[in-house]
């Protein structure tokens, strides 16, 4: 049986069984290429597959925080899937602790402009953060996942000179941000 998005979530709401395996069918390669791509250099393929299932069982779960007007479903699944599999990489670099004593420093160079890359990623997502949901989902849907302006301006109902506007306004905002760190510093 194909569902409508609407009819998927309700049957998901109303814990249709039928709906799940539906929704796992027509997801999990989408599902499964995301958390990959995030996952593949640090995690095997077990580890990515029992990722990719418990992002279906979130969304059976979580779907009541799913708001139809709010979004596309398979965006909001996209979104588990990067949340989930961040947490994944996160518990797995935890579980790789190093002993320092151990540890020899070779290139301290590229440590440190590793370290100062992350801090940089850090900011750039609690400024993103602080967009407006639009903003930040647009935000998230190009430069995240790649999606085309044309296919979001039609997603959102703007036009693609508004969606470029939004784009540019977010650049600009963390561009600014950056640049006031590095006066203050100065």
């Amino acid at each position: 049986m194909e569902y409508s998005q609407s009819a998927l979530v309700k049957g998901i709401k109303e814990k249709d069984v039928p709906a799940y395996e539906h929704m796992i069918s027509k997801y999990t390669k989408v599902i499964y290429c995301l958390a990959y791509n995030i996952l593949s250099p640090s995690l095997n393929k077990e580890d990515i597959e029992e990722c990719v299932s418990d992002v279906f069982l979130d969304a059976w779960i979580k779907i009541n925080e799913f708001d139809e007007e709010k979004g596309n479903f398979r965006t909001w699944l996209l979104i588990l899937t990067k949340y989930k599999a961040l947490t994944y990489k996160r518990k797995k670099i935890q579980t790789n602790v190093v002993d320092i004593e151990e540890f020899e420093v070779k290139d301290t160079y590229n440590l440190e402009k590793q370290f100062f890359l992350r801090q940089d990623q850090e900011k750039i997502m609690k400024i993103i953060d602080s967009f407006n949901k639009v903003d930040k989902e647009i935000f998230f849907r190009r430069y995240f996942f790649g999606e085309k302006i044309n296919d979001l301006a039609e997603v959102f109902h703007l036009s693609r000179s508004a969606i470029d506007n939004r784009l540019l306004r977010g650049r600009t905002i963390i561009k600014e941000a950056f640049q006031y760190e590095r006066r203050s510093i100065d």
